[in-house]
C-alpha cells in the first residue's frame, strides 16, 4: 500500500472543508489535483472515503473513524518538521561552550543575555577550564567551541583571535605599589615576592617571553596552577603578580591593577573550533553574538 502525504492532507482538508473546491483553496492546489489525490487514496486503502450527492459531501462511517488518527499523525509530523526548521535556522537547539573562568565572568554574561533574548528556546551548556583544558574539551567533541588563550599544541583545532587582554601588576590595596595609579614598568616589581604560574599553564609561556626583566619575574617566589589561587594569595598581601586584566575583579579581590609597560604584554584570547567540522546553526549564532559583544576589543 502506497500512501502519500499529499493524499492524506487532501483527505483532511476535504473532510474539514466539506468541499473539494474549498479544500483546494486551503491547500493552494487545483480542484482536479485534489480529486485525483482522494481517488488515489481510496484506491490505496480499498475504502470509500466520502459519500457524494449533488448537495452534500460527507464522510463515510469508516473514514470518520480514520480521520482523527490521520490528523494526529499530520500534526505530529508538522511539529517535528517545524522543530527541524528551527534547528536549521539556529533558533532552537543547544550549544556547549568551554571557556576560561575570566571569560565566563567578563564576556559570557552579556553574550548570554543578548543570545537568550534572540533565541529563547536554545539551551546553553558552559564548562570553565584552563586553556589546555578548553582545547581538550573542544578536540574531544565534548563541547562545540571554546574561548581561551593561544597555546602551542593546537593540532586538529583552529584558533581565531578575538581579544588582546593586557597584563598588569596586581597587588593588595595596602601594598606600596597600590599608592599610585596608572601604568607601571616591570622594573618596579623587582623588590617584591613574585607569584607566577606553573609551566603547564597558558600564562607562564607568555611571561617566559619577556627579556631583561627582574630576576624575581623569571624565578618566581611561588608558582601556582590557576588564577584563583594567585588572587587568594594576593588577598593576604604576601606577594605581587602579573595578570591579564580580564582575570582580575579588583573590588571582589581587594586588589589594584596597574597596566604593565616596558614592555607591554598581552594575552590573546580566541575562538577555538575543530578543523574540518562546521558549527551547527545554533553554535554559529552564539559565536556571532559573542563577536558582537567583543567587537570593540577585537584584535586589529
Amino acid at each position: 500500500m502506497k500512501v502519500t502525504l499529499t493524499q492524506l492532507r487532501a483527505f483532511v482538508a476535504v473532510a474539514r472543508a466539506g468541499s473539494f473546491t474549498r479544500a483546494a483553496e486551503v491547500l493552494k492546489m487545483s480542484q482536479p489535483s485534489i480529486t485525483v489525490a482522494i481517488k488515489q487514496l481510496e484506491t490505496a486503502l480499498g475504502l470509500r472515503l466520502f459519500d457524494r450527492s449533488t448537495k452534500m459531501l460527507t464522510l463515510t462511517k469508516a473514514s470518520a473513524n480514520f480521520l482523527p488518527g490521520i490528523e494526529r499523525i499530520l500534526s505530529e509530523l508538522d511539529a517535528t518538521l517545524a522543530d527541524f526548521q528551527s534547528v536549521a535556522e539556529g533558533s532552537q537547539g543547544s550549544v556547549a561552550v568551554a571557556v576560561l573562568p575570566s571569560v565566563a565572568t567578563f564576556v559570557l554574561p552579556s553574550t548570554i543575555k543578548s543570545f537568550s533574548a534572540a533565541y529563547p528556546k536554545t539551551r546553553i551548556s558552559l564548562r570553565d577550564d584552563n586553556s589546555p583544558g578548553v582545547y581538550e574539551r573542544v578536540l574531544s567533541g565534548e563541547v562545540d567551541l571554546g574561548v581561551a588563550g593561544r597555546i602551542a599544541q593546537t593540532t586538529g583545532l583552529h584558533f581565531e583571535p578575538l581579544i588582546r587582554d593586557p597584563f598588569g601588576a596586581v597587588v593588595h590595596r595596602s601594598h606600596p605599589l597600590a599608592a599610585e595609579a596608572g601604568p607601571v614598568g616591570w622594573d618596579a616589581l623587582a623588590e617584591y615576592p613574585f607569584i607566577s604560574f606553573a609551566a603547564d599553564t597558558g600564562l607562564r609561556p607568555l611571561l617566559d617571553t619577556l627579556r631583561e626583566v627582574p630576576e624575581n619575574i623569571t624565578a618566581p617566589w611561588v608558582e601556582v596552577s590557576n588564577i584563583a589561587t594567585v588572587l587568594a594569595l594576593l588577598k593576604t598581601n604576601v606577594g605581587i603578580a602579573a595578570l591579564p586584566k580580564m582575570a582580575v575583579n579588583t573590588i571582589e579581590n581587594d586588589v589594584v591593577f596597574r597596566t604593565l609597560l616596558n614592555p607591554p604584554l598581552f594575552r590573546e584570547l580566541g575562538l577555538i573550533t575543530r578543523e574540518g567540522r562546521s558549527l551547527s546553526p545554533t553554535a554559529q549564532n552564539f559565536v556571532q553574538h559573542m563577536k558582537d559583544v567583543l567587537r570593540p576589543q577585537w584584535v586589529r
